[in-house]
């Protein structure tokens, strides 16, 4: 017979025993605390942080227990990146503290030990990338990159499980050990295929996919994933999501995810933390969250205003005679270290028409991209014309940028960030990464105009780096339309935007196709997020054409 009972004003709990001879014992044990009440794994109390020269979420409490996993909902701007950041040691908390209990005593501890939280987002992916890779151009060059490991190479060299001699630690996993989580990580991911190609050579949702699967080989105490799905095709959405459902089922593997859409919240999240303006406005279970009308606010893309008519800049657009061929590919191959990316591409887009481009990760859709936007010099190995222009025959590559703005993960991920908005805005006129010339002030009220079109002139003065992934993009699809070009190039412009910002960026696009003669190619893996206006569609498929619609 066993008789429990919780001790008055204290976290421990006394266990009676009937011994033998009718008389009771009893042991004093923490176990039994998990019975009546969760042991947490990490609590904020009263914390503020710090990111650069702001304060915010002051006077935050939150607490996460064991056996709770959970997602973080917010709008565009909201501070999500922020507060997972200082979750994980990476921003500075000025009042309160941040404690963890990952060494399972009830008073825990306010730092942490080297690898108990890892967090990926795509600043984690662009830090790898410029280890090896001063230059977004890098990752067509023959000769860059050439020291760059291969996924292979990256799985087994140095990360967070490797301490210095003096840290060692009786925990840290024997080789057998990483051998199984790392197989384990590829199979889940479906990547063993990239296993021998370099990480610079990879498309963007392949190298996501390959920072999660080394994330996940190293078992933290807590997996922070900001926006995983961003950049992956439906078939590796679907994959990444049963295979985060698996583990969260599992009990392998503490969990926070923060989220972009509703459908890609994964089975086995059972809470859900929603911040607004850089504050805690809501936080419950999953069911209750997810239906309240915040969250709707921020996931339903009917929460957009009306389509109000808009303004543009009233300004002389570069243009061709109508029907006149913009992009013309003729048997266009591509190879790289023996991998064919391109076979036999012919394809034509006319001035006037609009086309996107879809096909999964991998298929080839950045590397044909690159050898539009001068980036790529395979291009004058090729039958590539570009306005009319055979790629060789003495155009410069300034010559063919100055036509053509555009939006894609290279460029964000290789943009300078100790610089303000006004300025990565105006860089566009310029076609540079960084601003180094003069602006003049008509150039410069139309950095404004541009940026009031995209609803982000509040940002003018901060800094790139002090802004959200989400809001960078805004700023960023500004800086490509600066210029009026005649030629848009968006590569998943909607990547980590809620409803309202990815409605209103597709609300201003069909308004310039309407309003200009600007021509759209718009690459997108989420057919929600294409544009009224986009009426062709190349597939892509392993490097070919499988259809034209």
């Amino acid at each position: 017979m066993v008789r429990v009972e919780s001790a008055m004003n204290v976290n421990r709990h006394m266990v009676w025993f009937m011994q033998a001879n009718g008389k009771y014992s009893f042991w004093e044990v923490a176990l039994e605390i998990n019975i009546a009440s969760p042991m947490p794994v990490l609590s904020l109390e009263n914390v503020t942080i710090r990111t650069k020269n702001r304060l915010c979420f002051a006077g935050t409490n939150w607490r996460m227990y064991e056996g709770e996993q959970w997602a973080l909902i917010g709008p565009t701007g909201s501070g999500k990146s922020i507060f997972v950041k200082a979750l994980s040691g990476q921003l500075p908390v000025v009042q309160g503290q941040i404690v963890n209990f990952f060494d399972g005593t009830p008073e825990g501890r306010p730092y942490l030990q080297r690898g108990e939280i890892i967090l990926v987002s795509v600043e984690t992916q662009r830090d790898v990338l410029q280890q090896h890779a001063g230059f977004h151009q890098a990752r067509w060059q023959s000769l860059a990159g050439d020291e760059t490991p291969t996924v292979s190479a990256f799985f087994d060299g140095p990360d967070v499980d490797d301490r210095v001699t003096y840290d060692f630690d009786p925990m840290k996993p024997d080789a057998a050990t990483r051998a199984v989580r790392r197989a384990q990580a590829v199979e889940l991911l479906g990547i063993s295929n990239l296993l021998d190609r370099k990480l610079i050579h990879l498309s963007n949702g392949e190298g996501r996919k390959v920072l999660l699967a080394h994330a996940l080989m190293q078992s933290p105490e807590l997996l922070i994933l900001d926006d995983p799905f961003s950049g992956l095709d439906a078939a590796s959405r679907e994959t990444l999501k049963n295979s985060l459902t698996a583990i969260l089922e599992s009990g392998q593997q503490r969990l926070l995810l923060v989220a972009a859409r509703e459908d890609e919240i994964p089975q086995g999240i059972t809470h859900v933390l929603g911040i607004a303006d850089h504050q805690i406005v809501t936080q419950g279970p999953k069911t209750e969250v997810c239906g309240s009308s915040f969250a709707r606010g921020v996931f339903k893309t009917g929460s957009t205003p009306a389509r109000e008519t808009i303004h543009l800049p009233a300004v002389e657009w570069s243009a061709l005679p109508p029907g006149s061929p913009l992009i013309e590919f003729h048997n266009v191959r591509v190879k790289y270290q023996g991998v064919q990316v391109l076979k036999d591409i012919s394809w034509t887009m006319r001035q006037g028409e609009h086309w996107a481009i879809r096909g999964p990760n991998g298929a080839g859709k950045s590397t044909l991209l690159s050898l539009i936007l001068a980036d790529n010099p395979q291009a004058y190995a090729n039958e590539v014309k570009i306005f009319g222009r055979q790629r060789g025959s003495g155009e410069s590559i300034w010559d063919i940028k100055r036509h053509i703005g555009w939006v894609a993960p290279e460029i964000h991920m290789y943009y300078p960030n100790r610089v303000d908005c006004r300025a990565v805005v105006s860089s566009g006129i310029f076609d540079s990464v960084g601003l180094f010339n003069t602006v003049t002030p008509v150039q410069a009220d139309m950095a404004e105009q541009w940026m009031q079109v995209m609803g982000i002139n509040a940002l003018a003065d901060r800094l790139f780096q002090e802004i959200s992934i989400g809001e960078q993009r805004l700023v960023l699809l500004a800086r490509a339309l600066v210029k009026q070009p005649r030629l848009l190039i968006l590569d998943e412009p909607c990547q980590g935007l809620d409803a309202f910002h990815r409605g209103r960026i597709l609300h201003v696009l069909d308004e310039l196709c309407r309003q200009t003669p600007v021509s759209l190619l718009y690459v997108t893996h989420h057919l929600d997020d294409l544009p009224r206006s986009v009426t062709r569609v190349l597939h892509l498929e392993q490097g070919r054409m499988r259809a034209v619609e």
